[in-house]
């Protein structure tokens, strides 16, 4: 009857409601009492009396006592049945004790019988009120009230008498009909509280999952914005770089032959030494721009990273300077990875540059080796690289960090933040285009004032005599 959660709920609420009541329910059982006791007096034992209100006041004593039980406990569940008992025998205690002793008690005058008759039903009337949302506990009063008074009237045996008892009857049946539907109404009204509340919290949550979808839409349609600007960028770049580094090689090619031919004119040679120095800087130049649109020459080859950077460790203190901590993390063994070995040290270099230029008053520069997999969420914006298991450099700084405007622009050429002349803006730019033309992934986290991570993924190659345990996890295993 009370196994599902609304039952058990709403039987939860008629007890409180019921429980809520008692006191007045108590405090009118009290002073009923004390005004029959003082009616029936003059026809009845003081001693019986007596005892029969002290019995009425220990009853309503335990029933309050038991009230302030229910509410410290605040019982659920199971317990609930029992409580639901607990209230039903309060009540019908009470109703016995009035019904029962009444009718013991019951007077020969037919006045005084009216007065009992009139104080029983008023007694009912009141249970029906207070306790209309719970019908076991109101019958369990009307009933065991109102039958012995009926029990009483039919024996005197007259027609009057006889009257009186059957509208006792169809009074108390009246009031457990009317309680009864009182009962169902309470009920049905907390169902349908209770489907509501759910409805609210099923719309709520679709709400809430709405929301959620539409800003994962707004990401992944700004992270596809802003992969194909980069791509026409990439494209352009790409485009003029070629083209100028052919004149380039023009030009170069025409001021070795004006040196050879200047003889020994030192005034020519030392203009054309200079115009080829400025021609091999702005080769380097399209180098960056070439490395950013992922056109460059790469020499890849089975590297291990933690070997590369224990190569050019050295190189790194020095350019990083005293006031700038500096270490790298280890983990090993990492998985063999295809990259170029030259480029990849170039690509470190410059994110160490980067963080030591984000740390004017110092701070602690971080490399950390690994293994991760990478998803296809993880790679949206980037048709260069696959799912799958990649090995994963992270140089993390200290430093200044960047605001999501400055972090939405940072691989575009020739983006900087830093003072004219101190940056070109391509050293990003250039790390971009070395891992997404390596077939990796290049991934930047940053915080304003608590410094930069950037990661480079390269995709894992596993060894021909790889065991299975390795290539399984070249399928896709997390690596811890």
């Amino acid at each position: 009857m009370l196994s599902d959660p609304d039952s058990l709920l709403i039987e939860s609420e008629r007890l409180q409601s019921v429980f809520q009541q008692l006191p007045l329910t108590v405090s009118v059982t009290v002073i009923n009492a004390i005004l029959t006791a003082a009616v029936l007096a003059p026809a009845t034992a003081s001693g019986v009396l007596m005892g029969w209100v002290a019995v009425v006041l220990v009853l309503a004593a335990v029933r309050l006592w038991l009230r302030r039980v229910f509410f410290r406990r605040a019982p659920a569940g199971a317990a609930i049945r029992r409580w639901s008992r607990v209230s039903v025998l309060g009540a019908l205690a009470t109703g016995l004790l009035w019904g029962v002793g009444l009718v013991a008690m019951f007077p020969a005058a037919e006045t005084t019988q009216l007065f009992v008759a009139f104080v029983i039903g008023g007694m009912c009337a009141g249970a029906t009120t207070v306790n209309a949302a719970h019908f076991p506990t109101a019958a369990a009063f009307i009933l065991p009230a109102s039958l012995p008074l009926t029990v009483g009237l039919l024996t005197e045996r007259s027609p009057s008498h006889f009257v009186s008892a059957l509208m006792v009857v169809i009074f108390a049946v009246s009031l457990c009909l009317t309680c009864l539907r009182s009962h169902r109404a309470f009920g049905q009204c907390l169902r349908l509280h209770q489907a509501l509340k759910r409805q609210r919290l099923k719309l709520s949550q679709a709400n809430q999952q709405l929301r959620a979808e539409m800003a994962e839409r707004r990401t992944i349609e700004a992270t596809l914005h802003q992969a194909q600007k980069m791509e026409a960028i990439g494209h352009l770049t790409g485009g003029l770089a070629h083209d100028f580094n052919n004149l380039l090689q023009v030009i170069v090619g025409n001021l070795n032959l004006i040196r050879r031919l200047s003889g020994d004119n030192g005034k020519v040679v030392r203009y054309a030494e200079a115009a080829e120095q400025a021609a091999q800087r702005g080769a380097e130049l399209t180098g960056s721009l070439l490395a950013y649109a992922r056109r460059q020459s790469l020499r890849t080859e089975r590297v291990d990273v933690n070997q590369l950077l224990a190569e050019f460790e050295p190189l790194l203190h020095r350019t990083l300077g005293a006031t700038v901590g500096f270490r790298i993390r280890r983990d090993t063994p990492v998985p063999a990875c295809m990259a170029d070995p030259a480029h990849f040290q170039s690509a470190i270099l410059n994110l160490a540059i980067n963080a030591r230029d984000a740390m004017p008053d110092g701070g602690t520069l971080t490399i950390t080796t690994g293994a991760a997999t990478l998803a296809a969420e993880d790679l949206i914006g980037n048709p260069d690289a696959s799912p799958g298991w990649f090995v994963s450099v992270a140089v993390s700084d200290t430093g200044t960090g960047m605001t999501p405007e400055v972090l939405a622009q940072v691989f575009e050429p020739f983006f900087t933040t830093k003072e004219a002349g101190k940056g070109s803006g391509l050293g990003l730019s250039q790390v971009y285009g070395f891992a997404r033309q390596s077939g990796g992934h290049l991934r930047l986290a940053s915080v304003p004032g608590e410094g930069t991570t950037a990661t480079i993924f390269l995709p894992v190659v596993a060894a021909p005599d790889a065991p299975p345990e390795a290539e399984a996890a070249g399928d896709g295993s997390a690596v811890a």
